[in-house]
């Protein structure tokens, strides 16, 4: 019983610290809003001049009839999701091709999409092409113009021949990676008919898809070859901060992006410029003054409201006592009925949050 009590003491304050500090994060600056539709806008980012870091991070917040929904202002992409890791997700469109039972185009769609700031990742992101008579062919350019191209062909006699929930392996589906070791700025891609225009398949496949995706975001099945109900697919960009690596960026501080004195500056991998994040136990936006916000803090609070809300406390006090690598946050003298008074400590130790007689500091008696 003492063990289950001990147990669930550390689930529901673990629990509450989590639900408490997400709610207290910092994420963008004074008077700014933090979110445009059901979409976080963190800083660097914004959706005002005056709200991000420059240009190059500004979000067009756009009304639709039932919300708002962030675009990039450059090229018109819807946002998905901002992480300050240096990812990007946006809604890219479908590429397709269709015929009528003569083997007449009735439509055709191709995308072009440049940005001017951002990169594809090309570690995680896939391009893909649906359809059973279907050349699907990218092409992807460099800061400098040059271009990668890759594509993939997706072939099938009859309906039969596709299995359920079967891999993009060719049969009616295939998929690709994109050319890595660049930095990718602008990529085109469309599809077009590879023997008959889909006459010899029209019947459950009249048209031929592309789209770049995610990894792990899409699953091919065989509906999808007679029409793919999905009109965009999430795709990742990377994103840093300017062109220079951390060692210059230091040297001009009053530009320099990581403002808080608990963040440190990383070079990123994926493009140039430099990326910031707050030190191990901190959280939040690097990218603000006070924007790394400590775990310890937040758990003696949500500790000692715990278990004032929780137990009779006859008394208490809060304390902190720091012996590296041990961190106790606070003690609590409670009674409990059915226990005799006792003292609880939260304690932060690498990955273990609980202990005790931590180098005579406190000694938790349950």
């Amino acid at each position: 019983m003492v063990v289950h009590a001990k147990q669930l003491l550390l689930t529901v304050v673990v629990t509450v610290f989590f639900a408490r500090a997400g709610t207290q994060q910092l994420l963008s600056l004074p008077n700014c809003p933090t979110k445009c539709g059901s979409v976080t806008i963190p800083f660097p980012f914004g959706t005002t001049k005056d709200c991000s870091l420059d240009s190059t991070f500004l979000i067009n917040c756009n009304k639709t009839s039932s919300t708002h929904v962030p675009f990039l202002l450059q090229s018109n992409q819807s946002v998905l999701n901002i992480s300050l890791d240096g990812e990007l997700r946006v809604a890219w469109p479908v590429a397709s091709d269709c015929y009528a039972e003569k083997s007449e185009q009735v439509n055709e769609t191709y995308w072009d999409i440049n940005m001017t700031h951002f990169s594809v990742s090309s570690t995680r992101n896939k391009f893909v092409a649906v359809g059973c008579d279907t050349l699907a062919l990218l092409a992807t350019y460099d800061s400098e113009g040059k271009n990668y191209s890759t594509g993939c062909m997706a072939l099938c006699n009859r309906l039969n021949d596709i299995v359920a929930n079967e891999s993009c392996s060719g049969i009616g589906c295939c998929k690709v990676s994109i050319p890595q070791d660049h930095v990718l700025t602008k990529v085109t891609y469309g599809t077009l008919g590879v023997f008959n225009n889909h006459s010899a398949v029209h019947d459950f496949n009249p048209c031929g898809y592309a789209f770049l995706v995610e990894n792990g975001a899409y699953s091919f099945t065989s509906t999808d070859l007679l029409k793919l109900e999905k009109e965009e697919f999430p795709v990742l960009l990377d994103w840093a901060v300017g062109n220079q690596t951390c060692q210059q960026a230091q040297k001009d501080l009053s530009n320099y992006a990581c403002k808080d004195n608990k963040s440190t500056c990383y070079d990123a991998t994926e493009r140039s410029g430099y990326l910031c994040r707050c030190f191990n136990g901190y959280w939040g936006n690097p990218y603000l003054i006070h924007g790394c916000q400590g775990i310890l803090y937040f758990l003696s609070l949500v500790w000692i409201r715990f278990l004032r809300h929780f137990y009779d406390a006859s008394r208490g006090t809060s304390i902190f006592c720091l012996h590296d690598p041990y961190i106790i946050l606070s003690i609590y003298s409670i009674t409990v009925k059915g226990f005799n008074e006792i003292s609880i400590g939260l304690v932060y130790e690498k990955d273990n949050f609980w202990g005790s007689n931590v180098f005579g500091c406190y000694t938790a008696a349950i």
